[in-house]
């Protein structure tokens, strides 16, 4: 409630008083007696107990404005520190506030229930042994044990009873197992759920209802599933269809194109490249297409391996090894990653492949790099040659529209230079920061170098609309003025990066970067492309830039679900972009479900065998061509078939 004691009440000293509306409320506790301009560790007890405690009072004020006016008001309402935050929190509906307010707050767990939520009475009436809260504690995967258990412990005259509520039950429980979460517990916490789970149990909930006639429109459902979770999906997608609905679903997964009823592919290219329908039909005809991109990945003649897969000792230059005790479903787990080598680390949802790299080999790296001590649940780590970590994920790139893809690389800052050496622009004395929207010199009067303007229309949503005065230039007029080869700045930042190399061929500086744009598979973005806008895909990729024109010899680079959303021939770019890390000295390593990055691996390490508490171990782990021979997991058997459709020869 009290941030720094050593300031004064008007400075700021009571944080629970900065919460938005609370602003004048150091005017009301002086009109009550509280002095404001005191540190507040000199405050009498008395004082402290009125800011902390002190009654609901009205009181008239005068609240003193920054241009010298002031506004006085005969009724405001006294709130101490503990209500302030009380009431902003039982009136709010905002995210943001809420976790602004969660600050003040400190969460432990109930010691009536004990974190069951449940009234301590309902847990003395058990079924086989468990209370409704250690049922709940279940994974949904042991549910029909359960059941069955259920029906043995139950008395003959129950037996109808219980089958008509078990029944519903378990044809309730099957979606979800069949879309692969049968890790989940009944009691997890929906907040703590993944954008895949939550749309997963959605799919499951919509099959339940047993609607028909519903067209529904699914975007990428199969990000983040296993392909044991595919299959159970398609078998979803089936069963909607059966009841009468239809499905378009967009998506990049061949099974899931294959088992299509009609495909309609758009292309050829991305962004200004497509556009248009560039073949249509069932998957037999597709497959027979000759214009089509995705045909040949549903025949498998296209080329599976595209980079050259490591033949010897894939240990030859070296290994990171981690061993974690205990830490979530993993339990006394060893792992070696090969250095300078291409690593899939795979398995189910909810396997551990996040806790073994994320919570342990990023966090023992970072421990090290601070010079902190290891984590508890690491028991072993010795990094070998690894100095560097990098961590690529799909995070949006910026906060909002002012970061582009320009200004993320060094295009932006070596672009104004370049229009700052102009004679016309010496002639008006404009440095390269006239040449920037985000400072007033450069940008646009009325939108402030956004491009946009924001309509507050009272009680609905805000509009946004192109810059009138600008036009969504951002710059202003003067600024505009000034032209290279015939082009303002802001018609450069219009530009896509493949046409912009041939604008900068004589500018190395500007030339470079946009080559490695380009080699990345993303020569379709727009220069002045807001970057919070890109796919996680193009994110990871532009995140890269930085570090693919420098040697990477020490450096270990993690990438969390790197084909997000890319289509199989964006695969291949991506092993290439992967490739040449590896060429330049660096270790790359990737947490992945898809099949072609598996098969183009160095080294695979299975977690599982399923998710949960069936998880947590290292089901196999090798080169991926030896593990194909005789595939013990249920990853390397779906590998193995996957080798098989591409090269009968496996």
């Amino acid at each position: 409630m009290i941030g720094d004691e050593s300031k004064t009440i008007r400075d700021g000293a009571v944080a629970a008083w900065r919460i938005p509306g609370r602003n004048f409320m150091p005017i009301v506790a002086q009109a009550a007696g509280v002095r404001i301009d005191v540190p507040y560790n000199q405050l009498t007890d008395h004082e402290k107990e009125m800011v902390l405690h002190g009654e609901q009072k009205h009181y008239a004020i005068d609240i003193p404005s920054k241009n010298g006016r002031v506004f006085h008001m005969d009724n405001a309402l006294y709130e101490n520190a503990y209500n302030a935050v009380e009431d902003s929190m039982s009136t709010t509906k905002s995210e943001i506030a809420l976790k602004r307010l969660n600050r003040f707050y400190r969460f432990f767990t109930c010691p009536m229930c004990h974190g069951t939520r449940m009234n301590p009475n309902r847990l003395s009436q058990l079924i086989d042994g468990l209370n409704i809260a250690q049922a709940s504690q279940l994974p949904i995967g042991k549910l029909p044990a359960f059941v069955k258990r259920i029906k043995k412990w139950l008395p003959d005259n129950m037996q109808k009873l219980a089958n008509n509520l078990t029944t519903e039950l378990l044809n309730q429980t099957q979606p979800l197992l069949d879309l692969g979460l049968d890790y989940l517990t009944m009691d997890r916490a929906g907040a703590s759920l993944s954008t895949g789970e939550l749309q997963r149990i959605q799919l499951g909930r919509t099959l339940r209802t047993q609607t028909t006639g519903v067209l529904y429109v699914l975007d990428e459902p199969s990000v983040g599933l296993h392909p044991d979770n595919v299959s159970g999906l398609i078998k979803i997608f089936h069963q909607l269809v059966d009841q009468g609905n239809s499905l378009v679903v967009v998506d990049h997964e061949t099974s899931i194109i294959n088992a299509a009823d009609y495909i309609i592919e758009i292309g050829p290219g991305s962004g200004v490249n497509g556009g248009q329908v560039i073949d249509q039909g069932s998957p037999a005809q597709i497959r027979q297409s000759k214009q089509s991109l995705i045909g040949p990945f549903l025949t498998g003649k296209a080329q599976l391996i595209t980079r050259q897969v490591s033949a010897g000792d894939v240990f030859a230059k070296g290994a990171v090894r981690l061993t974690i005790n205990r830490r979530f479903n993993l339990k006394h787990v060893t792992a070696d990653f090969p250095v300078n080598r291409l690593i899939a680390v795979t398995g189910f949802s909810g396997a551990g492949k996040t806790t073994l790299v994320l919570d342990g080999l990023l966090d023992a790296f970072e421990a090290q790099l601070h010079h902190r001590s290891l984590p508890t649940y690491i028991d072993q780590f010795n990094p070998g040659k690894i100095k560097h970590i990098v961590s690529v994920d799909a995070t949006p790139v910026g906060k909002n529209a002012r970061s582009t893809v320009a200004t993320y690389t060094n295009i932006m800052d070596n672009l104004r230079k370049k229009f700052a050496q102009l004679p016309e622009a010496k002639q008006h004395h404009y440095t390269p920061s006239y040449f920037s929207y985000n400072n007033k010199q450069g940008a646009c009067p009325t939108c402030g170098g956004t491009g946009e303007i924001s309509l507050d229309i009272q009680y609905l949503p805000d509009m946004v609309e192109t810059c009138p005065t600008c036009q969504g230039k951002r710059f202003n007029q003067a600024i505009l003025k000034i032209k290279w080869q015939g082009m303002s700045i802001a018609d450069v930042l219009e530009d896509d990066v493949d046409h912009a190399i041939s604008l900068f061929q004589d500018d190395e500086s500007i030339l470079k970067t946009l080559q490695v744009l380009q080699q990345m598979g993303l020569g379709y973005l727009h220069l002045g492309e807001a970057t919070p806008s890109l796919s996680g895909g193009e994110a990871q990729r532009l995140k890269l830039t930085s570090h693919m024109k420098s040697r990477q010899n020490d450096t270990l680079f993690i990438f969390d679900e790197p084909t997000v959303g890319l289509h199989p021939l964006d695969v291949h770019v991506l092993l290439k972009v992967f490739s040449q890390l590896i060429d330049q000295g660096a270790t790359v390593l990737m947490i992945t479900h898809d099949l072609d990055l598996m098969a183009n691996g160095d080294y695979l390490i299975d977690m599982g065998p399923r998710g949960g508490d069936q998880g947590g171990r290292i089901v196999a782990k090798g080169r991926p061509q030896d593990l194909i021979k005789l595939p013990q997991s249920l990853t390397t058997k779906y590998l193995a078939k996957h080798f098989q459709n591409f090269d009968p020869q496996h």
